[in-house]
This record gives structure tokens, sequence and C-alpha cells, in this order.
């Protein structure tokens, strides 16, 4: 099997999960003000961004291994709609997701708020330490924001 839960984080969604020690101790080691979301498994952390916009990145405590290596996902919205979106949102996003190696752009319906949001996530290692967590999360706050910036011109993220 390629991909599989790891033994820490096999939880149902409405089994509580507990915060992943090692994103805890990241965290707190670069002294990121963080909230763990229980229901959804992860870890919401505001980030200020040097243009004075800001940007809400999560962490996942859920984790996978994939051929012996434990990864999780790192995220950010940049988009909201009530509907799917244009084809040309679509197509910008599939262009931008061929120059790029080190994340990429999709589509999230989350059925409680009946809402699709365009994300910017990575996969990283599950153990990175703090000081390789860093520029990981400054990327996907940074990436997330410019795109918000130029689709919507808001910073409602």
């Amino acid at each position: 099997m390629f991909f599989e839960p790891s033994q820490d984080s096999q939880h149902t969604d409405t089994e509580h999960c507990p915060p992943d020690s090692r994103v805890t101790a990241a965290l707190d080691e670069l002294d990121i003000p963080y909230h763990y979301l229980p229901r959804s498994q992860k870890y919401e952390i505001h980030y200020a961004l040097d243009s004075g916009r800001s940007q809400s990145v999560y962490i996942g405590s859920h984790t996978q291994w994939f051929m012996g290596v434990e990864l999780r996902q790192i995220f950010s919205s940049a988009l909201v709609s009530d509907a799917l979106f244009e084809a040309r949102t679509a197509n910008l996003l599939l262009r931008e997701n061929f120059e790029m190696i080190h994340g990429g752009w999709s589509v999230m319906h989350d059925s409680d708020e009946k809402k699709h949001f365009v994300i910017f996530s990575l996969t990283a290692f599950a153990s990175l330490p703090a000081k390789q967590l860093s520029p990981l999360i400054e990327c996907v706050a940074s990436t997330a924001d410019d795109m918000e910036n130029r689709l919507s011109g808001l910073d409602e993220f």
C-alpha cells in the first residue's frame, strides 16, 4: 500500500485527535502563536506578511505514510466561492501548478459551509525541525496570499 495513516493519527472524523507533539514543539520553539482545531485535526496560524497583509496557515496533525516516509500537509486558502470556480480561474491554477515544484493548487469543497475553496498546499516531512518548518509556513502564507490578492484583491484569509 502506498499511502497509510500513521499509527499516531488513525482516528475517525468524530473521534478526538490529539495535537501532534512534534508540531506543538516546533511552533513553541519558533514562538509562533497557534490554535489547535481538534474537529479538523489542524493547527491554525495567523501569519503576518511584510506587506501588511495576513494569511491563515493550517498544519495537519494527521499524517500519512508514503513509501516509508511520514508526511503531513501544510496549506492556506486563497479564494472562496458558493459555486464551482470559473474555467478561467481553474486554468490559471493549473498553469501555476505546472510552474511549481514545491506545492500545488487545489479546490476543496467544505460540505458543512457549502463552499468551495482554492487552497495552496505542500506536503512536508512530519518530523521537520522548527528551523525547517518556519520557511515552509512562510512559503505557504505568501504563495496563497499572492494568489488571493491577484484573484480578489481582498485580504480575508
